[in-house]
């Protein structure tokens, strides 16, 4: 993954990556639900891309409370951590 840093090699690409993906969430699907269905279309390495090309860490979001963060004793796959880390990161930067 560290040779296709888009976010940390090239940040503008970064966030015309993530820019991007906010678009396409808004052209293809309304509602309440818009971003966590768009991410649920999505293949895992586009959210990895989105995860690497965003300014939050992965450490932070591994450190956040609530959906993002996986207790001890509780089990989630994979699938399902890429998927709401990123839905997070989308939902943080849809505003700005």
């Amino acid at each position: 993954m560290a040779d296709h840093a888009e976010g940390a090699k090239n940040p503008e690409a970064g966030k015309q990556l993530v820019a991007r993906h906010l678009r396409e969430a808004h052209e293809h699907f309304r509602g309440e639900r818009q971003l966590a269905d768009y991410v649920a279309q999505l293949d895992l390495g586009e959210c990895a891309r989105i995860l690497e090309a965003s300014p939050t860490s992965l450490a932070s979001l591994a450190a956040l409370r609530e959906e993002c963060r996986v207790e001890a004793g509780e089990r989630r796959s994979f699938e399902e951590i890429i998927r709401t880390w990123t839905l997070h990161v989308l939902s943080g930067l849809e505003g700005g």
